[in-house]
């Protein structure tokens, strides 16, 4: 092989590898979505930021409308002694709680095994609720109203 094909074959694969990395880069950095962390700095009281105050089942049709007052703490499972009991087979026996903090209703998945969501994202710590948001807990959907 002349000299001139060597260097113009390492010059082609150096920069393969440059747009192989600048693409793992990329697909690295639109996959880093903000946590919710950042939602619970924002100010309660600007508009769509209200507190919330009354969980509204959604889904499952049977349950439609029922609503369920946010105290100090309210627990959500299948147990009897849950504060909201719903029967769903995806549901752990004492699956979240929400708890009152700072004049904030926190939610908060307790090592469920299929885990809570808000607005369809895997609650991994506690996170603040706000009016609109959606909870899901297994195939049981509430809505957060002020």
């Amino acid at each position: 092989m002349s000299p001139q094909l060597v260097r113009l074959l390492t010059i082609l694969l150096l920069i393969l590898i440059h747009l192989f990395l600048l693409r793992v880069i990329r697909a690295i950095w639109v996959g880093i979505k903000p946590t919710r962390d950042i939602r619970s700095r924002v100010n309660p009281f600007i508009k769509g930021h209200r507190p919330a105050n009354v969980l509204i089942v959604r889904t499952p049709e049977t349950l439609n409308g029922q609503r369920h007052e946010l105290t100090e703490e309210i627990t959500i499972g299948r147990a009897a002694t849950c504060e909201v009991t719903i029967d769903d087979s995806y549901a752990s026996q004492i699956h979240a709680r929400i708890f009152r903090r700072d004049g904030e209703h926190i939610l908060e998945d307790l090592g469920s095994t299929n885990g809570t969501y808000l607005n369809r994202q895997k609650v991994s710590s506690a996170t603040n609720l706000r009016a609109g948001d959606h909870v899901q807990i297994g195939s049981t959907v509430f809505e957060v109203t002020p």
